[in-house]
Protein backbone atom coordinates (compact mmCIF):
# COMPACT_ATOMS: atom_id res chain seq x y z
CA UNK A 1 0.00 0.00 0.00
CA UNK A 2 0.95 3.21 -0.59
CA UNK A 3 1.62 5.88 2.07
CA UNK A 4 2.32 9.53 2.14
CA UNK A 5 5.76 10.69 3.29
CA UNK A 6 4.22 13.36 5.26
CA UNK A 7 0.77 11.00 6.46
CA UNK A 8 3.85 8.99 8.35
CA UNK A 9 4.87 12.28 9.25
CA UNK A 10 1.98 13.70 10.52
CA UNK A 11 1.11 10.53 12.41
CA UNK A 12 4.64 11.50 14.35
CA UNK A 13 3.82 15.29 15.08
CA UNK A 14 0.18 15.96 14.72
CA UNK A 15 0.03 14.87 18.72
CA UNK A 16 2.98 15.86 20.45
CA UNK A 17 0.24 17.52 21.55
CA UNK A 18 -0.45 13.70 22.75
CA UNK A 19 2.99 11.85 22.42
CA UNK A 20 5.47 10.40 20.25
CA UNK A 21 4.77 7.55 17.48
CA UNK A 22 8.18 6.14 15.96
CA UNK A 23 7.02 5.19 12.85
CA UNK A 24 9.89 3.41 10.14
CA UNK A 25 8.51 4.17 6.98
CA UNK A 26 9.09 1.92 3.75
CA UNK A 27 7.00 3.08 0.91
CA UNK A 28 6.57 6.64 0.66
CA UNK A 29 5.41 9.27 -1.95
CA UNK A 30 5.35 13.42 -1.20
CA UNK A 31 2.29 14.68 -1.55
CA UNK A 32 3.48 16.62 -4.72
CA UNK A 33 3.97 13.60 -6.57
CA UNK A 34 0.83 11.26 -4.90
CA UNK A 35 -2.14 13.95 -6.38
CA UNK A 36 -1.90 12.54 -9.91
CA UNK A 37 -5.62 12.33 -10.83
CA UNK A 38 -9.29 12.38 -9.24
CA UNK A 39 -8.59 8.48 -7.68
CA UNK A 40 -5.39 9.68 -6.06
CA UNK A 41 -7.41 12.51 -4.77
CA UNK A 42 -10.58 10.51 -3.67
CA UNK A 43 -8.09 7.61 -1.66
CA UNK A 44 -6.94 10.65 0.12
CA UNK A 45 -9.69 12.06 1.07
CA UNK A 46 -11.21 8.76 2.15
CA UNK A 47 -8.39 7.53 4.03
CA UNK A 48 -9.10 8.87 7.46
CA UNK A 49 -12.22 7.10 7.18
CA UNK A 50 -10.76 3.76 7.57
CA UNK A 51 -9.28 5.22 10.75
CA UNK A 52 -12.49 6.54 12.13
CA UNK A 53 -13.83 2.84 11.92
CA UNK A 54 -11.10 1.97 14.41
CA UNK A 55 -11.19 4.80 16.37
CA UNK A 56 -14.78 4.08 17.38
CA UNK A 57 -15.29 0.36 16.71
CA UNK A 58 -12.01 -0.90 17.47
CA UNK A 59 -10.71 -1.47 20.83
CA UNK A 60 -10.07 1.68 23.52
CA UNK A 61 -12.16 4.02 22.60
CA UNK A 62 -15.58 1.10 22.69
CA UNK A 63 -13.58 -0.17 25.90
CA UNK A 64 -13.96 2.43 28.17
CA UNK A 65 -17.40 3.78 26.50
CA UNK A 66 -18.78 0.34 26.97
CA UNK A 67 -16.71 -1.26 29.73
CA UNK A 68 -16.64 1.79 31.96
CA UNK A 69 -20.01 1.96 32.58
CA UNK A 70 -22.80 -0.76 33.56
CA UNK A 71 -23.80 -3.12 30.70
CA UNK A 72 -20.51 -4.89 29.42
CA UNK A 73 -17.93 -6.70 31.48
CA UNK A 74 -14.62 -8.26 30.47
CA UNK A 75 -14.17 -10.91 33.43
CA UNK A 76 -11.27 -12.71 34.36
CA UNK A 77 -12.34 -16.53 33.40
CA UNK A 78 -9.79 -18.68 35.06
CA UNK A 79 -6.28 -18.06 33.86
CA UNK A 80 -7.31 -16.12 30.94
CA UNK A 81 -8.44 -12.47 31.02
CA UNK A 82 -7.14 -10.98 34.21
CA UNK A 83 -4.54 -8.90 31.97
CA UNK A 84 -2.55 -7.00 34.27
CA UNK A 85 -6.26 -5.64 36.14
CA UNK A 86 -7.01 -3.34 32.79
CA UNK A 87 -10.59 -4.45 32.93
CA UNK A 88 -11.14 -4.86 36.40
CA UNK A 89 -9.90 -1.07 36.40
CA UNK A 90 -12.47 -0.23 34.11
CA UNK A 91 -14.68 -1.77 35.60
CA UNK A 92 -14.75 -0.58 39.35
CA UNK A 93 -13.44 2.80 38.54
CA UNK A 94 -9.64 2.54 39.64
CA UNK A 95 -8.17 3.72 35.97
CA UNK A 96 -5.06 5.97 36.63
CA UNK A 97 -3.00 8.28 33.85
CA UNK A 98 -1.00 5.52 33.38
CA UNK A 99 -3.39 3.53 32.13
CA UNK A 100 -3.21 2.50 28.31
CA UNK A 101 -7.01 2.17 27.48
CA UNK A 102 -7.03 6.01 28.52
CA UNK A 103 -3.77 6.31 26.66
CA UNK A 104 -5.55 4.96 23.32
CA UNK A 105 -8.60 7.48 24.02
CA UNK A 106 -6.32 10.35 23.60
CA UNK A 107 -4.15 9.25 20.68
CA UNK A 108 -6.31 7.64 18.63
CA UNK A 109 -8.29 10.87 17.82
CA UNK A 110 -5.72 12.80 17.84
CA UNK A 111 -4.49 10.40 14.82
CA UNK A 112 -7.47 10.75 12.49
CA UNK A 113 -7.04 14.84 13.24
CA UNK A 114 -3.44 14.62 11.99
CA UNK A 115 -4.86 12.76 9.21
CA UNK A 116 -7.27 15.35 8.25
CA UNK A 117 -5.31 18.11 8.91
CA UNK A 118 -2.25 16.81 6.54
CA UNK A 119 -5.39 15.92 3.93
CA UNK A 120 -6.97 19.44 4.26
CA UNK A 121 -3.82 21.05 3.85
CA UNK A 122 -3.27 19.15 0.80
CA UNK A 123 -6.53 19.65 -1.14
CA UNK A 124 -6.11 23.61 -0.54
CA UNK A 125 -3.15 23.73 -2.39
CA UNK A 126 -4.50 21.45 -5.18
CA UNK A 127 -5.83 22.49 -8.93
CA UNK A 128 -8.71 20.52 -8.95
CA UNK A 129 -9.69 21.40 -12.73
CA UNK A 130 -6.48 19.78 -13.39
CA UNK A 131 -7.60 16.55 -12.06
CA UNK A 132 -10.72 16.25 -13.53
CA UNK A 133 -12.53 17.69 -10.76
CA UNK A 134 -14.66 20.78 -9.69
CA UNK A 135 -14.25 23.72 -7.44
CA UNK A 136 -17.79 21.87 -5.64
CA UNK A 137 -16.16 18.67 -5.72
CA UNK A 138 -13.61 20.62 -3.75
CA UNK A 139 -15.56 22.28 -1.31
CA UNK A 140 -17.50 19.18 -0.36
CA UNK A 141 -14.64 16.99 0.74
CA UNK A 142 -12.92 19.47 2.20
CA UNK A 143 -16.61 20.09 3.85
CA UNK A 144 -16.42 16.17 4.98
CA UNK A 145 -12.71 16.42 6.25
CA UNK A 146 -14.12 19.07 8.34
CA UNK A 147 -16.70 17.35 9.31
CA UNK A 148 -14.48 14.14 10.37
CA UNK A 149 -12.59 16.32 12.04
CA UNK A 150 -15.15 17.78 14.25
CA UNK A 151 -16.32 13.86 14.89
CA UNK A 152 -13.15 13.15 16.40
CA UNK A 153 -13.19 15.81 18.70
CA UNK A 154 -16.27 14.64 19.78
CA UNK A 155 -14.51 11.72 21.48
CA UNK A 156 -11.63 13.92 23.40
CA UNK A 157 -14.33 16.56 24.40
CA UNK A 158 -16.52 13.77 25.92
CA UNK A 159 -13.51 11.93 27.45
CA UNK A 160 -11.27 14.61 28.66
CA UNK A 161 -13.12 17.94 28.56
CA UNK A 162 -10.33 20.17 28.03
CA UNK A 163 -7.99 19.62 25.07
CA UNK A 164 -5.87 21.13 22.55
CA UNK A 165 -7.40 22.37 19.17
CA UNK A 166 -4.84 21.47 16.16
CA UNK A 167 -5.06 22.46 13.03
CA UNK A 168 -1.82 22.49 11.70
CA UNK A 169 0.74 19.55 10.99
CA UNK A 170 3.53 19.76 13.70
CA UNK A 171 1.36 22.51 16.06
CA UNK A 172 2.28 21.54 19.49
CA UNK A 173 -0.12 23.81 21.82
CA UNK A 174 -1.58 24.17 25.18
CA UNK A 175 -5.15 22.92 25.95
CA UNK A 176 -8.60 25.04 25.15
CA UNK A 177 -11.44 25.31 27.83
CA UNK A 178 -14.37 22.52 27.04
CA UNK A 179 -16.38 25.91 25.89
CA UNK A 180 -14.05 26.61 23.43
CA UNK A 181 -13.50 23.13 21.93
CA UNK A 182 -17.40 23.06 21.79
CA UNK A 183 -17.31 26.30 20.31
CA UNK A 184 -15.11 24.87 17.96
CA UNK A 185 -16.57 21.68 16.67
CA UNK A 186 -19.83 23.57 16.72
CA UNK A 187 -18.32 26.03 13.93
CA UNK A 188 -16.68 23.19 11.66
CA UNK A 189 -20.01 21.43 11.85
CA UNK A 190 -22.09 24.51 10.99
CA UNK A 191 -19.74 25.77 8.22
CA UNK A 192 -19.12 22.50 6.77
CA UNK A 193 -22.98 21.32 6.51
CA UNK A 194 -24.04 23.41 3.41
CA UNK A 195 -20.79 22.18 1.29
CA UNK A 196 -21.96 18.51 1.82
CA UNK A 197 -24.86 16.53 -0.19
CA UNK A 198 -27.79 14.81 1.03
CA UNK A 199 -28.04 10.96 1.63
CA UNK A 200 -24.21 10.62 0.32
CA UNK A 201 -22.34 7.46 -0.03
CA UNK A 202 -21.81 4.67 2.34
CA UNK A 203 -19.34 5.45 4.68
CA UNK A 204 -19.08 9.06 3.99
CA UNK A 205 -20.43 12.47 5.87
CA UNK A 206 -23.08 14.09 4.28
CA UNK A 207 -25.52 17.19 5.74
CA UNK A 208 -27.88 14.46 7.58
CA UNK A 209 -24.54 13.02 9.23
CA UNK A 210 -23.18 16.65 10.15
CA UNK A 211 -26.65 17.64 11.62
CA UNK A 212 -26.61 14.92 13.52
CA UNK A 213 -23.23 15.28 15.09
CA UNK A 214 -24.61 18.37 16.01
CA UNK A 215 -27.41 16.66 18.03
CA UNK A 216 -25.17 15.05 19.80
CA UNK A 217 -22.81 18.18 20.32
CA UNK A 218 -26.03 20.21 21.98
CA UNK A 219 -27.65 17.13 23.76
CA UNK A 220 -24.43 16.58 25.96
CA UNK A 221 -23.67 20.21 26.02
CA UNK A 222 -24.87 20.60 30.07
CA UNK A 223 -22.26 17.72 31.18
CA UNK A 224 -19.58 19.12 29.01
CA UNK A 225 -19.62 22.66 29.72
CA UNK A 226 -22.35 23.30 31.89
CA UNK A 227 -24.99 25.47 29.69
CA UNK A 228 -27.81 23.08 28.32
CA UNK A 229 -28.50 23.51 24.68
CA UNK A 230 -31.63 21.54 24.64
CA UNK A 231 -33.46 23.77 22.09
CA UNK A 232 -31.05 24.00 19.75
CA UNK A 233 -30.63 19.99 20.10
CA UNK A 234 -34.54 19.75 19.48
CA UNK A 235 -34.38 22.38 16.44
CA UNK A 236 -32.06 20.31 14.65
CA UNK A 237 -33.37 16.50 15.65
CA UNK A 238 -36.74 18.09 14.42
CA UNK A 239 -35.20 18.92 11.06
CA UNK A 240 -33.34 16.38 10.42
CA UNK A 241 -36.60 13.65 11.09
CA UNK A 242 -38.57 16.28 8.63
CA UNK A 243 -36.15 15.63 6.17
CA UNK A 244 -34.40 19.04 5.94
CA UNK A 245 -31.00 17.44 5.40
CA UNK A 246 -32.14 14.15 4.01
CA UNK A 247 -34.73 11.09 3.89
CA UNK A 248 -33.98 9.11 6.63
CA UNK A 249 -36.87 6.45 7.73
CA UNK A 250 -36.88 4.45 10.82
CA UNK A 251 -36.05 0.97 9.68
CA UNK A 252 -39.49 -1.36 10.13
CA UNK A 253 -37.45 -4.33 10.95
CA UNK A 254 -35.64 -4.47 14.16
CA UNK A 255 -32.60 -5.94 12.97
CA UNK A 256 -32.51 -3.80 9.79
CA UNK A 257 -29.81 -1.48 10.91
CA UNK A 258 -26.99 -3.64 12.48
CA UNK A 259 -27.47 -6.34 8.88
CA UNK A 260 -27.04 -2.89 6.62
CA UNK A 261 -24.47 -4.19 4.40
CA UNK A 262 -25.01 -7.65 4.01
CA UNK A 263 -26.49 -8.82 0.17
CA UNK A 264 -26.33 -5.10 -0.43
CA UNK A 265 -28.88 -3.93 1.71
CA UNK A 266 -28.54 -0.79 3.47
CA UNK A 267 -30.76 0.32 6.40
CA UNK A 268 -32.75 3.27 5.39
CA UNK A 269 -32.39 4.42 9.12
CA UNK A 270 -28.56 4.58 9.22
CA UNK A 271 -27.47 7.88 8.71
CA UNK A 272 -23.88 7.24 8.95
CA UNK A 273 -22.41 3.56 8.89
CA UNK A 274 -18.72 2.37 8.40
CA UNK A 275 -19.21 -0.45 5.14
CA UNK A 276 -17.06 -3.67 5.69
CA UNK A 277 -16.08 -6.76 3.45
CA UNK A 278 -14.54 -9.95 4.07
CA UNK A 279 -10.68 -10.04 3.76
CA UNK A 280 -10.98 -6.03 2.89
CA UNK A 281 -11.97 -4.21 5.54
CA UNK A 282 -13.79 -6.67 8.93
CA UNK A 283 -16.01 -5.71 11.53
CA UNK A 284 -13.83 -7.98 13.36
CA UNK A 285 -11.94 -6.40 16.87
CA UNK A 286 -15.84 -6.70 18.56
CA UNK A 287 -16.34 -10.53 17.24
CA UNK A 288 -12.62 -11.78 19.03
CA UNK A 289 -13.52 -9.60 22.54
CA UNK A 290 -17.22 -10.99 22.46
CA UNK A 291 -17.17 -14.51 20.88
CA UNK A 292 -15.83 -17.77 22.98
CA UNK A 293 -13.26 -20.12 21.22
CA UNK A 294 -15.68 -22.25 20.11
CA UNK A 295 -18.18 -19.48 18.43
CA UNK A 296 -17.23 -20.66 15.20
CA UNK A 297 -18.89 -23.82 15.68
CA UNK A 298 -22.14 -22.36 16.11
CA UNK A 299 -21.93 -19.52 13.99
CA UNK A 300 -20.03 -20.96 10.87
CA UNK A 301 -16.91 -19.26 10.78
CA UNK A 302 -12.89 -19.89 11.12
CA UNK A 303 -12.35 -16.98 13.58
CA UNK A 304 -11.35 -18.36 17.17
CA UNK A 305 -11.90 -15.10 19.67
CA UNK A 306 -10.66 -13.97 22.87
CA UNK A 307 -14.22 -14.96 24.83
CA UNK A 308 -13.92 -11.44 26.89
CA UNK A 309 -16.50 -9.20 26.88
CA UNK A 310 -20.09 -9.96 28.04
CA UNK A 311 -23.00 -8.51 29.48
CA UNK A 312 -22.80 -7.50 33.21
CA UNK A 313 -24.88 -10.05 34.88
CA UNK A 314 -28.41 -9.67 35.86
CA UNK A 315 -28.59 -12.86 38.43
CA UNK A 316 -26.80 -13.24 41.67
CA UNK A 317 -25.41 -16.73 42.28
CA UNK A 318 -28.14 -18.03 43.92
CA UNK A 319 -30.46 -17.32 40.22
CA UNK A 320 -32.03 -14.03 41.88
CA UNK A 321 -32.31 -10.88 39.85
CA UNK A 322 -30.19 -8.00 41.33
CA UNK A 323 -31.58 -5.07 43.24
CA UNK A 324 -29.57 -2.30 41.63
CA UNK A 325 -30.75 -0.02 39.36
CA UNK A 326 -28.01 -0.17 36.96
CA UNK A 327 -26.89 -2.70 34.95
CA UNK A 328 -28.10 -6.38 34.80
CA UNK A 329 -28.92 -5.38 30.78
CA UNK A 330 -30.29 -9.09 29.71
CA UNK A 331 -33.50 -8.47 32.41
CA UNK A 332 -33.90 -5.53 31.50
CA UNK A 333 -35.77 -6.67 27.90
CA UNK A 334 -39.24 -8.00 28.74
CA UNK A 335 -39.94 -11.95 27.35
CA UNK A 336 -41.18 -11.20 24.16
CA UNK A 337 -39.24 -8.63 23.21
CA UNK A 338 -37.69 -9.78 19.46
CA UNK A 339 -34.47 -8.75 20.68
CA UNK A 340 -34.34 -11.10 23.83
CA UNK A 341 -34.39 -13.76 21.41
CA UNK A 342 -31.29 -16.57 21.08
CA UNK A 343 -29.73 -15.80 17.67
CA UNK A 344 -30.14 -18.38 15.31
CA UNK A 345 -30.05 -17.59 11.38
CA UNK A 346 -32.90 -19.10 9.56
CA UNK A 347 -32.45 -18.77 6.03
CA UNK A 348 -29.11 -19.43 3.72
CA UNK A 349 -29.70 -15.93 3.05
CA UNK A 350 -28.48 -14.26 6.31
CA UNK A 351 -31.76 -14.10 7.72
CA UNK A 352 -31.91 -14.29 11.28
CA UNK A 353 -33.68 -13.75 14.56
CA UNK A 354 -32.64 -12.68 18.24
CA UNK A 355 -29.49 -10.62 19.14
CA UNK A 356 -27.94 -12.56 22.07
CA UNK A 357 -26.07 -16.28 22.48
CA UNK A 358 -27.64 -17.53 25.69
CA UNK A 359 -28.24 -20.38 27.10
CA UNK A 360 -27.04 -23.66 25.69
CA UNK A 361 -24.81 -23.37 22.12
CA UNK A 362 -25.36 -26.02 19.27
CA UNK A 363 -23.70 -27.02 16.17
CA UNK A 364 -24.13 -25.21 12.82
CA UNK A 365 -26.34 -27.11 10.78
CA UNK A 366 -24.28 -27.25 7.61
CA UNK A 367 -26.52 -29.71 5.76
CA UNK A 368 -29.13 -27.47 6.14
CA UNK A 369 -26.99 -24.20 5.77
CA UNK A 370 -28.73 -22.07 8.46
CA UNK A 371 -29.76 -22.82 12.18
CA UNK A 372 -28.44 -25.66 14.34
CA UNK A 373 -28.15 -29.18 14.59
CA UNK A 374 -28.87 -30.85 18.09
CA UNK A 375 -25.07 -31.48 18.69
CA UNK A 376 -23.97 -29.82 21.75
CA UNK A 377 -20.79 -27.26 21.36
CA UNK A 378 -18.59 -28.28 23.98
CA UNK A 379 -16.43 -25.80 26.39
CA UNK A 380 -12.77 -26.03 26.42
CA UNK A 381 -11.58 -25.01 30.13
CA UNK A 382 -13.78 -25.41 33.11
CA UNK A 383 -16.34 -27.09 30.85
CA UNK A 384 -13.55 -29.22 28.92
CA UNK A 385 -15.70 -32.10 26.40
CA UNK A 386 -19.09 -30.87 28.71
CA UNK A 387 -21.37 -29.15 26.67
CA UNK A 388 -21.16 -24.83 26.84
CA UNK A 389 -24.22 -22.99 28.39
CA UNK A 390 -23.82 -19.34 28.81
CA UNK A 391 -25.54 -18.15 31.79
CA UNK A 392 -26.26 -14.33 32.92
CA UNK A 393 -24.36 -14.79 35.56
CA UNK A 394 -20.65 -14.65 36.97
CA UNK A 395 -18.64 -17.35 39.64
CA UNK A 396 -16.74 -20.11 39.69
CA UNK A 397 -19.96 -22.67 39.68
CA UNK A 398 -17.37 -25.55 38.21
CA UNK A 399 -15.69 -25.52 41.68
CA UNK A 400 -18.83 -26.23 43.68
CA UNK A 401 -18.78 -24.57 47.29
CA UNK A 402 -15.88 -23.55 47.50
CA UNK A 403 -15.69 -21.55 44.18
CA UNK A 404 -19.10 -20.03 44.94
CA UNK A 405 -17.40 -18.75 48.11
CA UNK A 406 -15.86 -16.80 46.12
CA UNK A 407 -18.34 -14.35 45.15
CA UNK A 408 -19.40 -13.00 42.18
CA UNK A 409 -17.09 -10.23 40.78
CA UNK A 410 -15.09 -9.60 37.54
CA UNK A 411 -12.29 -12.16 38.84
CA UNK A 412 -14.44 -14.98 39.03
CA UNK A 413 -15.50 -15.51 35.71
CA UNK A 414 -15.64 -19.15 33.62
CA UNK A 415 -15.92 -19.58 30.10
CA UNK A 416 -19.38 -20.07 30.35
CA UNK A 417 -20.14 -16.86 31.98
CA UNK A 418 -22.06 -13.89 30.83
CA UNK A 419 -24.45 -13.23 27.54
CA UNK A 420 -23.07 -12.98 24.37
CA UNK A 421 -24.46 -9.84 21.90
CA UNK A 422 -24.77 -10.45 18.58
CA UNK A 423 -26.73 -7.57 17.66
CA UNK A 424 -24.01 -7.27 14.63
CA UNK A 425 -24.86 -10.40 13.23
CA UNK A 426 -21.84 -12.64 12.46
CA UNK A 427 -22.87 -14.55 10.02
CA UNK A 428 -22.74 -17.78 8.20
CA UNK A 429 -18.60 -17.74 6.70
CA UNK A 430 -19.85 -20.93 4.46
CA UNK A 431 -22.49 -18.46 2.14
CA UNK A 432 -20.14 -15.31 1.77
CA UNK A 433 -21.72 -13.21 4.80
CA UNK A 434 -19.35 -13.25 7.15
CA UNK A 435 -17.91 -9.77 8.18
CA UNK A 436 -20.01 -7.82 5.50
CA UNK A 437 -22.27 -5.89 7.87
CA UNK A 438 -21.43 -2.33 8.43
CA UNK A 439 -21.15 -0.47 11.96
CA UNK A 440 -23.97 1.85 12.57
CA UNK A 441 -22.67 4.84 13.47
CA UNK A 442 -25.23 6.94 13.51
CA UNK A 443 -28.50 6.11 13.39
CA UNK A 444 -32.37 8.17 13.00
CA UNK A 445 -33.30 6.46 16.05
CA UNK A 446 -30.99 8.24 18.17
CA UNK A 447 -32.06 11.54 16.25
CA UNK A 448 -35.78 10.45 18.26
CA UNK A 449 -34.01 9.51 21.03
CA UNK A 450 -32.62 12.40 21.25
CA UNK A 451 -35.52 14.45 20.81
CA UNK A 452 -37.47 12.69 22.99
CA UNK A 453 -34.93 13.65 25.76
CA UNK A 454 -35.36 17.45 24.93
CA UNK A 455 -39.18 16.88 25.06
CA UNK A 456 -38.80 14.94 28.73
CA UNK A 457 -36.39 17.35 30.28
CA UNK A 458 -38.54 20.22 29.10
CA UNK A 459 -42.09 18.05 31.01
CA UNK A 460 -43.61 17.26 27.59
CA UNK A 461 -43.47 13.76 28.54
CA UNK A 462 -46.21 12.79 26.11
CA UNK A 463 -44.22 14.39 23.48
CA UNK A 464 -41.39 11.68 24.29
CA UNK A 465 -43.30 8.89 24.06
CA UNK A 466 -45.21 9.28 20.89
CA UNK A 467 -41.06 9.75 19.38
CA UNK A 468 -39.90 6.68 21.69
CA UNK A 469 -42.55 4.65 20.61
CA UNK A 470 -42.23 5.06 17.29
CA UNK A 471 -38.97 3.52 17.31
CA UNK A 472 -40.02 0.42 20.17
CA UNK A 473 -43.24 -0.59 18.02
CA UNK A 474 -40.74 -2.76 16.05
CA UNK A 475 -39.54 -4.91 18.49
CA UNK A 476 -42.52 -5.81 20.22
CA UNK A 477 -45.36 -8.59 19.09
CA UNK A 478 -48.66 -7.21 18.98
CA UNK A 479 -49.86 -9.33 21.39
CA UNK A 480 -47.47 -7.60 23.90
CA UNK A 481 -47.19 -4.20 22.61
CA UNK A 482 -50.49 -2.58 23.89
CA UNK A 483 -49.07 -3.24 27.72
CA UNK A 484 -45.46 -1.96 26.71
CA UNK A 485 -46.23 1.02 24.75
CA UNK A 486 -45.10 4.39 26.47
CA UNK A 487 -48.34 6.14 25.26
CA UNK A 488 -50.65 3.84 26.97
CA UNK A 489 -49.02 3.58 29.53
CA UNK A 490 -47.29 7.56 30.35
CA UNK A 491 -46.56 6.25 34.02
CA UNK A 492 -44.29 4.43 32.96
CA UNK A 493 -41.84 6.69 31.69
CA UNK A 494 -39.83 7.88 34.46
CA UNK A 495 -36.31 8.99 34.89
CA UNK A 496 -35.09 5.39 35.88
CA UNK A 497 -36.96 4.08 32.79
CA UNK A 498 -35.67 6.68 29.86
CA UNK A 499 -32.24 5.66 31.33
CA UNK A 500 -32.90 2.00 31.09
CA UNK A 501 -34.54 2.16 27.70
CA UNK A 502 -31.59 4.01 26.35
CA UNK A 503 -29.75 0.95 27.16
CA UNK A 504 -31.91 -1.47 25.52
CA UNK A 505 -31.78 0.58 22.14
CA UNK A 506 -28.26 1.75 22.09
CA UNK A 507 -26.91 -1.59 23.86
CA UNK A 508 -23.33 -2.10 22.99
CA UNK A 509 -23.25 0.91 20.07
CA UNK A 510 -20.55 2.89 22.07
CA UNK A 511 -23.54 5.24 23.84
CA UNK A 512 -23.89 4.22 27.75
CA UNK A 513 -20.92 6.05 29.22
CA UNK A 514 -22.07 9.43 27.39
CA UNK A 515 -25.80 8.77 28.54
CA UNK A 516 -24.95 7.56 32.28
CA UNK A 517 -22.69 10.31 32.56
CA UNK A 518 -25.22 13.42 30.57
CA UNK A 519 -28.29 11.71 33.24
CA UNK A 520 -26.02 11.86 36.53
CA UNK A 521 -25.83 8.02 37.11
CA UNK A 522 -22.21 7.35 36.23
CA UNK A 523 -20.87 7.48 39.37
CA UNK A 524 -23.88 5.20 41.08
CA UNK A 525 -23.70 1.68 41.80
CA UNK A 526 -23.93 -1.73 40.07
CA UNK A 527 -22.64 -5.11 39.88
CA UNK A 528 -19.23 -5.15 41.39
CA UNK A 529 -18.76 -1.82 41.54
CA UNK A 530 -19.89 0.69 44.39
CA UNK A 531 -20.89 4.46 44.34
CA UNK A 532 -18.07 6.17 43.65
CA UNK A 533 -16.39 7.81 46.12
CA UNK A 534 -14.94 11.39 43.76
CA UNK A 535 -16.27 12.72 40.18
CA UNK A 536 -14.81 9.82 36.84
CA UNK A 537 -16.43 12.06 34.46
CA UNK A 538 -14.07 12.31 32.51
CA UNK A 539 -10.68 10.88 32.21
CA UNK A 540 -7.22 12.00 33.14
CA UNK A 541 -4.85 13.44 30.59
CA UNK A 542 -2.49 10.71 30.51
CA UNK A 543 0.89 11.05 31.76
CA UNK A 544 2.53 9.91 28.53
CA UNK A 545 1.04 13.37 26.90
CA UNK A 546 1.73 15.19 29.60
CA UNK A 547 5.56 14.30 29.41
CA UNK A 548 5.44 14.42 25.70
CA UNK A 549 4.31 18.19 25.71
CA UNK A 550 4.97 20.85 28.54
CA UNK A 551 2.13 22.99 27.81
CA UNK A 552 -0.28 20.51 28.80
CA UNK A 553 -1.93 20.52 32.34
CA UNK A 554 -3.34 17.95 34.19
CA UNK A 555 -7.03 18.23 34.09
CA UNK A 556 -9.30 17.73 37.51
CA UNK A 557 -9.00 13.27 37.15
CA UNK A 558 -5.44 13.79 37.44
CA UNK A 559 -5.43 14.70 40.98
Amino acid sequence: MKIFKSLITVLCLCTVACTNLDEEVFDTLTSDTYYQDKNSVIAAVTRPYEHGHWTGWDGDRWSISELTADQFVWTQKGKHGFDGGDWLRLHRHAWNADDSHIYGGWIGPYQGIGQCNLIIGDLQKLDYSSLSLTETDKAQHLAELRTLRAWFYLFLIDFFRAVPIVENVGEVKAQSSPEEVFVYIEKELKESLPGLPQNGRAGRWDQGGAAALLVRLYLNAEAWIGTPRYTECSQIAQEIIDGVYGTYNIDPDYRGPFRSGINGYRSPENILEFPHSKNNYEFGWMYNAMMHYQARYSLDNDWGGYNGIHLTPSLDLQGNEYTYKLGKPFAKYVDGDKRKQPFVTTSTSGDYEGFFLVGPQFEFNEAQGYGYTTTPVNGTEEYNEEPLIFVDQVGRFSEGAEGLAKGSQVTTGEENSGIRLLKFPWLPLTHNLFQFNSAPEIRLAEIYYALAECKYRAGDKGGAAVLLDAVRKRNYPDAIWPANSYEANLAKLTDDEFVDELGREFLGERHRRTDLVRWNRFGDEWWDKPQDSKDMTIFPIPNRVLNANPLLKPNAANE
